[in-house]
């Protein structure tokens, strides 16, 4: 059976077993089809005994998305609104984006998703601290103020001017480095406390949650930008950006985000993952051609007080919220055998 579900999930023995070890839930749920039910399924896509499987599936990951979405909304950080914080939606970008791909070294079944996110969030600092002491954004910071204070000097005349040159040659750059160094670290105090402010957004979160988002990530998030709700939509589009352009910085990637985001709300009957990935691709590889959309989408956004959501399915009472658990269908499949 190794071989079939290999083949199903296309990954190898080596991650098949790996999988095992870590009690992943999709290895289980896959091995409770038997032998003749996993051959059916790589045959004909689909098992005639468990035909109604897809609907339980799709009300699992239905119910799921309504929780997820309503423990956004209940913490109050949506992150498509523009009110969030930046690095809490840099923090989580980046978590959609390496998930499945930690260096999680426990059972992530004992200790909970949120161990997984309170791991990644010190994996998410330590590299933010790294990349930014590295010696030489440190001295292209140190060009850029020197080049403040020539411009500054060279602005003024006078008494003012020769203050400032005297200051200039005052100035030690060594003093200047410690000052940029304290500027840093109370920078990434300051970007940690606005991820904390928004992290108990997660409290309510079980490993169902960490089930979704395998789910979501293995269809790459079809479901998000299939279901019909603002910010599951500017989620699919961050993760696409973020994996995409790693290497664009943050400002870049979240004001990214933020234009497909509103070129798709005003163009709702083009939402579709194919249409997001080319959109961005084209946006990044042609800017300009953009530009005049992007002012006309602004203006038509700014000047509407109270914008209309195009994707709003998911309004969630929680206490109409049926629970589905991946449990539950492990123990359907069970039942059917």
């Amino acid at each position: 059976m190794p071989e079939l579900i290999c083949k199903i999930l296309h990954i190898s023995k080596t991650t098949y077993y790996s999988y095992l070890k870590k009690g992943y839930p999709i290895i289980n749920f896959l091995n409770s089809f038997g032998k003749e039910g996993l051959e059916e399924l790589l045959e004909t896509g689909k098992i005639q005994k468990y035909e109604n499987m897809s609907y339980i599936m799709d009300n699992y990951i239905q119910k799921n998305l309504e929780f997820y979405i309503y423990s956004f909304e209940q913490s109050q950080s949506l992150l498509h609104k523009a009110s969030m914080h930046q690095e809490f939606k840099d923090f989580y970008f980046n978590f959609l984006t390496n998930f499945g791909k930690i260096d999680f070294p426990f059972n992530i079944n004992v200790l909970g998703i949120q161990s997984l996110l309170t791991h990644y969030l010190y994996q998410y600092q330590i590299e933010k601290i790294k990349k930014n002491l590295n010696s030489d954004k440190i001295n292209q910071i140190l060009i850029e103020k020197n080049s403040e204070i020539d411009e500054a000097i060279n602005s003024t005349n006078g008494k003012e001017r020769k203050e400032l040159e005297k200051f200039k040659n005052n100035l030690q750059q060594e003093t200047l480095k410690e000052q940029i160094l304290e500027d840093i670290f109370s920078n990434n105090d300051m970007n940690f406390e606005g991820i904390m402010l928004h992290f108990f957004t997660f409290n309510t979160w079980t490993n169902d949650m960490y089930y979704l988002l395998e789910l979501v990530k293995k269809d790459e998030f079809e479901y998000f930008i299939n279901s019909k709700n603002d910010e599951l939509l500017y989620q699919a589009i961050g993760y696409f950006v973020y994996s995409y352009y790693q290497n664009f910085d943050t400002n870049n990637k979240l004001d990214l985000i933020y234009l497909i985001y509103h070129y798709f709300l005003a163009n709702k009957d083009l939402i579709s993952k194919d249409n997001i990935k080319k959109h961005i691709a084209d946006r990044v590889n042609n800017p300009e051609f953009f530009e005049k959309i992007d002012e006309k989408l602004m203006n038509d956004y700014i000047n509407n007080p109270f914008p209309k959501n195009f994707t709003s399915n998911l309004d969630v009472n929680l206490e109409e919220i049926e629970t589905v658990t991946f449990e539950d269908l492990v123990n359907k499949r069970k039942n059917h055998n």
